[in-house]
């Protein structure tokens, strides 16, 4: 199970590596819902998926970065794991 600390660590890792994407109100998009947008394509990789990537490949050992790594994508995940 997802501890709260582990959010906390990833956070810490993350933060000099990804921008802060502040929420954005949004009520054109529905007059009767409260919606906002979190634009995560303002990120230099323009994707969320450079959160995921980068963490992940900072628990690598150095073994297993010795070895390199592939992904199977050519679209945002792909950017994450490049950068």
């Amino acid at each position: 199970m997802l501890q709260l600390d582990a959010i906390y660590k990833a956070a810490h890792v993350l933060k000099e590596v990804v921008r802060r994407t502040d929420l954005i109100y949004a009520p054109q998009i529905n007059p009767e819902s409260t919606v906002y947008l979190k634009p995560e394509n303002l990120q230099l990789t323009g994707s969320f998926k450079v959160r995921g990537a980068y963490y992940k490949i900072s628990t690598l050992t150095e073994e297993e970065r010795q070895r390199g790594l592939i992904t199977a994508s050519a679209g945002n995940h792909a950017q994450g794991v490049a950068y």
